[in-house]
């Protein structure tokens, strides 16, 4: 088949919503065909940028069989698919001389069959979608036996080859829909948000747009979307408000008002919320969708923008009253309340043929029959989604009784002042301090050599590895460069850095030379034009005759630079993880892996593809035994300050949290950080009064030994924590909206990450154009967090004496 016409013209942006599983599935089923879509205002709209359907053709409304004529006359089509029958429609279609018709999608379909899936069975049955269209069905009943839902008029010459009829479930998935309000399992939100989804295809500029109307609005984001072109579908303007006001008051939730032709009610609802509520300002139906694509779940009467957000994969709840729910509801794990199920007026087959449907009136003593959805039946379902969201942004945590957490919180809400409620943290047993060094690797394996082997990598004696970022990046090399020795132990290791990641060299035993460079192409504007330079790195990498060189890079970084330096040095051998093209300069290239993958798996997986085995995952330094310093034997490390404004938490906030963890510890504070700090310091160091000053006073391998003897450590987003992970030293992280936590948060200490959810994360910025929202916490939580980590390891063991 080459040209395909899908005729959508039931009327609403609802339906063309229903029917996009079965147009998507047949353009999927049929690649090299052009398929032309037929349908009303302005719901076609939200598909003219999509790659599936080649044109958009709109109807005039109330000329809907004009509109069907005309297309017949001037285009010819190898099939038509209609989803209406009205207007001698149908009758137009047998008659145009297409080869393959299909003009009743309906079939009397069982009253627990999604539309949309019922489309798809049809033309499953009619031969005409294949196993890789049926994955956007979207919730289907067990497939019937062949030929029991009838016949389309068509001719059977030229049919697709047919599927059979088990491999339909298969395909597109059995779940139902959940109507229930009350269940206590929760469930969890479909896909990625902000990203669309298969179903409605957005541009990326939209998507920005949005989230820059948003801001930095905090998250979660919800929608409400209590307007109906038919009033007998709406639910009470007082329930939204009561469901805006108690998710603004738990989840501390951004709400947004969305409305349609009634602006006074849309108003009525945000100003009555109040607060951060909002209202979306009614334009195009894509800049609904951009919107839409941003939240973290939209709550909604039973119409047209429910169903774009749904489509979109956001998270959403279906309030329903003439409608029938299992027919025309979102699927699983979206959740749809229907109002009086039991209704004796209800024709689930046709709900126009109810009394209600066009005279808009009940007729029963309510308005509509949605008033019998409670507002806590709303609060229930909203809950299943908003409270796993909740417990997503927080890290994973060692296996402790859950009820802890909450009583820590409770505590650290009461010890306010803390000179009338200290609690004292009983000191730790004491043990002389360790130096940590790397074990020692074990002997190559011939499974080992021989997979090296396999691409040339067993038989290096020198090799380079490249990690030319900052501090925190290096460290997180750790494992790689430890493995590569294990497996290669007779190899010489170089490692080449920035001049900042150059300095952890000493807590690195795996390295035999450091090469600190500069690059242009990690440069951040400070490099003068010298091309010189340029060869000189190249004259001096080629100078050390390298065997290998192994390009580690984050998920936005390119390994092409370093690898075309490599290749005029001569190095033989180029490894990197790349999402360009290049074949030539990188030897060895791994395809990408989703961007809120580890960094530290990221580095791993690298070199896993020619050949190491990786026998530790951890994070692991050297650590000096001796600390210059006078320091007591138990305390409380302070780092509060990063290289990037983005990820700075407030420094008074910061000083006042760790003023009264001490004083409810008896825990003193050690405040560290580096020469440039030291101006900006005084406010912090007067509020925390007797702290222990080691500003500016530490190499890095002193501070590493600091931090490895801490207690717990207050930090942010930065090299502090990647040390505290690799020393195993309890932590708490003013984590910042610039990256997910997921690409470097610890993996292996004890931990617990502080952030306001935004709209605007990640946003990968070095100075927030906001308020730092992200990071708008209160001393009292980063005080409770402190306790829980201190309760939690208090059986971490720490030597008393003093070390000079």
């Amino acid at each position: 088949m080459k040209r395909i016409l899908f005729i959508e013209l039931l009327g609403g942006i609802g339906d063309l919503i229903i029917a996009l599983p079965a147009i998507k599935a047949l353009a999927l089923s049929h690649p090299q065909a052009r398929i032309a879509l037929l349908t009303f205002p302005p719901g076609g709209e939200l598909l003219q940028s999509d790659r599936l359907i080649h044109e958009v053709i709109f109807a005039q409304r109330g000329a809907a069989r004009q509109s069907v004529e005309q297309i017949l006359t001037q285009q010819n089509f190898d099939l038509i698919v209609s989803d209406v029958n009205y207007d001698g429609i149908a009758e137009l279609i047998h008659n145009s001389g297409t080869k393959r018709t299909v003009t009743n999608l309906w079939r009397n379909p069982p009253d627990n069959q999604f539309i949309s899936d019922r489309f798809c069975q049809v033309l499953f049955e009619e031969g005409l979608i294949a196993t890789a269209g049926l994955r956007h069905g979207r919730s289907p009943q067990p497939p019937l036996k062949r030929g029991a839902i009838g016949s389309s008029h068509a001719s059977s010459s030229g049919a697709e080859k047919r599927l059979s009829p088990p491999l339909l479930k298969e395909a597109i998935g059995s779940s139902q829909p959940d109507s229930s309000s009350g269940a206590e399992k929760r469930l969890s939100p479909p896909l990625k948000r902000g990203v669309g989804g298969d179903l409605i295809h957005l541009l990326e500029s939209e998507i920005a747009t949005a989230r820059q109307i948003f801001g930095a609005a905090y998250r979660p984001l919800v929608f409400l979307i209590p307007d109906s072109a038919m009033s007998i579908k709406r639910w009470s303007t007082q329930n939204f408000i009561t469901v805006g006001k108690a998710l603004q008051q738990k989840y501390n939730a951004t709400i947004v008002v969305a409305g349609g032709d009634d602006e006074d009610m849309v108003r009525q609802i945000g100003a009555e919320i109040g607060k951060t509520a909002r209202i979306w300002q009614r334009g195009t139906l894509r800049e609904l969708a951009a919107g839409l694509s941003q939240a973290d779940l939209a709550i909604a009467v039973d119409t047209g923008p429910a169903h774009i957000a749904a489509a979109l994969n956001v998270p959403t709840i279906t309030i329903f009253g003439p409608a029938w729910h299992e027919r025309y509801g979102q699927p699983t794990p979206h959740i749809n309340l229907q109002g009086y199920p039991q209704c004796s007026e209800r024709v689930i087959r046709n709900f126009t043929e109810q009394s209600c449907w066009y005279s808009g009136v009940c007729p029963f003593d309510w308005h509509s029959c949605t008033e019998d959805i409670s507002v806590e039946s709303v609060l229930a379902a909203a809950a299943k989604f908003l409270d796993w969201q909740e417990g997503l942004d927080d890290p994973p945590l060692p296996p402790f009784k859950r009820g802890e957490l909450e009583a820590v919180r409770d505590t650290a809400t009461a010890l306010l002042p803390p000179e009338t409620r200290a609690t004292a943290i009983p000191p730790s047993p004491p043990l002389e301090a360790q130096e940590t060094t790397a074990p020692s690797p074990p002997p190559q394996t011939r499974e080992t050599i021989a997979s090296l082997k396999k691409g040339g990598w067993g038989d290096l004696r020198n090799i380079l590895v490249m990690r030319l970022d900052n501090i925190g990046d290096v460290i997180m090399t750790s494992p790689v460069l430890r493995t590569i020795k294990e497996n290669l132990p007779a190899a010489k290791l170089t490692l080449m850095a920035s001049p900042a990641g150059a300095l952890t060299q000493p807590l690195l035993p795996w390295l035999d030379e450091v090469l600190p460079w500069r690059v242009l192409w990690q440069d951040l504007g400070r490099l003068d034009f010298d091309p010189a330079r340029e060869w000189k790195l190249i004259e001096t990498l080629s100078q050390r005759q390298f065997d290998a060189v192994i390009i580690l890079t984050s998920f936005s970084q390119s390994p092409h630079p370093a690898a075309l330096i490599c290749y005029l040095a001569g190095i033989r051998l180029r490894l990197g993880e790349s999402k360009e093209s290049g074949q030539g300069i990188l030897t060895d290239w791994v395809d990408p892996i989703p961007d809120e993958i580890h960094q530290v798996e990221r580095n791993l997986r690298l070199i896993e593809a020619v050949g190491f085995q990786v026998r530790d995952r951890h994070l692991c330094l050297h650590v000096p035994q001796t600390i210059t310093a006078a320091i007591p034997n138990s305390y409380i490390l302070l780092n509060p300050w990063t290289t990037c404004q983005s990820r700075n938490y407030d420094d008074c906030r910061f000083a006042i949290a760790a003023r009264q963890l001490s004083q409810m510890t008896s825990l003193p504070i050690v405040v560290t950080g580096t020469d440039k700090e030291r101006d900006r310091a005084r406010p912090l160091l007067d509020i925390l009064g007797d702290a222990i000053d080691l500003i500016g006073a530490t190499s890095l391998a002193e501070f590493t030994a600091l931090i490895a003897n801490a207690r717990l450590v207050l930090t942010n987003n930065t090299s502090t924590m990647h040390i505290a992970d690799a020393t195993n030293t309890p932590s708490v992280i003013l984590f910042a909206g610039t990256e997910l936590e997921s690409q470097w948060q610890p993996r292996h200490t004890p931990v617990k990450l502080l952030r306001r959810s935004t709209v605007c994360s990640p946003c990968y910025a070095f100075t927030c154009p906001y308020n730092m929202e992200c990071l708008d916490i209160s001393p009292e939580e980063v005080i409770a967090a402190g306790l829980e980590m201190l309760d939690r390891n208090n059986s971490k063991v720490k030597s008393q004496n003093f070390r000079r």
